[in-house]
């Protein structure tokens, strides 16, 4: 009896087994066909920035740029969003890891879109979203469908996917920097920076070995600023810059060009970022650098001009005390020039979000745009529209 019984559970057991099995290969093959048809034609979006004051976030602007999003384009699989979704706090990750929920339950049409595939949405962080030691693990913890297949000390901040006919690679530029782990003295941002070189070399070399037809690469800190940000960034010259480099100056910068070589060697067909709260795309070397900085976030002027020379915020600069900064950086600048790393340079100075319908030879990019109420650069004072259309083609 006691024989018989055990047979009886082997043979339920091994049935088990095979029905799982089965299941698998059936799930295998389904993905495998869904990615067949994505690969024939797909879109995403690019949105970044949308911090604000209702519970770290501009709600109103968010919402309303969502909305549109996907009312005009239902056919969208998934959003990628270049961090500071929300303000942060320096002392109180607590605070932050609540504006992060909060933020999720704004973008929930997004995650509940019938449309929209898992995860829904590939965050990334922002200098916002690290603003303390415990902030990383919080970040983590808010957002854990993610991959975990970056560089160990980024797990579920640095990260790659396929999808279809692309790769998209998800780098990390606002880390924390720990010291002496047991020392919570010793330890402070680490910005500015892509830190693991090496991790997104061979990631994108085992892209192109994968006969993938597009690369993008997404981080919340830009090579090129464009407004608001021309002290920082990737290039990270610092605030007063004269035109004197020093080691850790030429560190930041030479770090920045391994990382755009990077991207001509392995023709990537764009770079992806937030941080300057507005909307500009140009053709560096090959390369295009595409900003959709601000679905909320206070929007900023662009590189001042000898024609325009305003300042609205606090971090802006004359463009007497932009000129070093372009000389070093390589811009173009002087009267009836644009301040930019290039000529081709196309900029808007509003709200937006930007869709890329990929197939195999080309990538269609369409932005969506709205411009500020007068006297605000916080609240919305137009109906969204398309702003600028333009193909990267292989």
């Amino acid at each position: 009896m006691i024989i018989s019984s055990f047979f009886v559970c082997f043979v339920a057991e091994k049935r088990e087994h095979i029905m799982k099995t089965k299941l698998k290969t059936i799930i295998t093959v389904l993905l495998l066909l869904s990615n067949i048809t994505f690969a024939q034609s797909f879109k995403f979006v690019a949105m970044s920035d949308s911090r604000g004051s209702d519970n770290g976030v501009n709600t109103p602007v968010l919402s309303a740029l969502t909305k549109h999003m996907l009312e005009n384009n239902p056919d969208v699989k998934f959003v990628v969003f270049a961090g500071d979704m929300v303000n942060g706090h320096r002392n109180d990750p607590g605070r932050t890891k609540r504006e992060l929920l909060h933020w999720k339950e704004v973008m929930a049409p997004v995650y509940n879109h019938p449309n929209i595939v898992w995860p829904g949405i590939w965050p990334l962080v922002g200098n916002h979203e690290i603003r303390h030691r415990e902030d990383e693990d919080n970040f983590r913890d808010v957002f854990q469908d993610v991959y975990m297949n970056g560089p160990k000390e980024q797990k579920g901040l640095s990260y790659s996917f396929d999808f279809g006919n692309s790769h998209f690679c998800i780098m990390n530029t606002d880390a924390w920097y720990y010291g002496d782990i047991e020392d919570t003295t010793d330890d402070r941002p680490d910005w500015h920076q892509i830190k693991y070189i090496d991790w997104v070399e061979n990631d994108l070399k085992s892209a192109r070995e994968r006969g993938m037809k597009h690369i993008f690469t997404f981080s919340h800190e830009m090579p090129f600023p464009i407004g608001g940000h021309l002290h920082d960034g990737l290039p990270n010259l610092g605030r007063n810059f004269k035109g004197k480099m020093d080691s850790t100056r030429q560190y930041y910068l030479d770090r920045r060009d391994a990382f755009w070589n990077l991207m001509q060697e392995y023709e990537a067909d764009a770079h992806i970022c937030g941080h300057e709260h507005t909307y500009g795309r140009q053709e560096v070397n090959g390369v295009y650098q595409i900003l959709n900085g601000s679905s909320g976030a206070p929007l900023y002027n662009f590189n001042p001009r000898p024609e325009t020379d305003t300042t609205i915020g606090w971090h802006e600069m004359t463009y007497e005390e932009a000129v070093p900064y372009y000389e070093m950086l390589e811009y173009s600048h002087g009267p009836g020039k644009n301040s930019q790393r290039s000529e081709n340079f196309v900029g808007h100075k509003a709200f937006n979000y930007s869709v890329y319908e990929v197939t195999d030879d080309k990538v269609v990019v369409k932005t969506y745009g709205a411009f500020s109420k007068d006297g605000t650069n916080t609240e919305l004072g137009t109906e969204i529209e398309l702003i600028d259309e333009f193909v990267m083609e292989k």
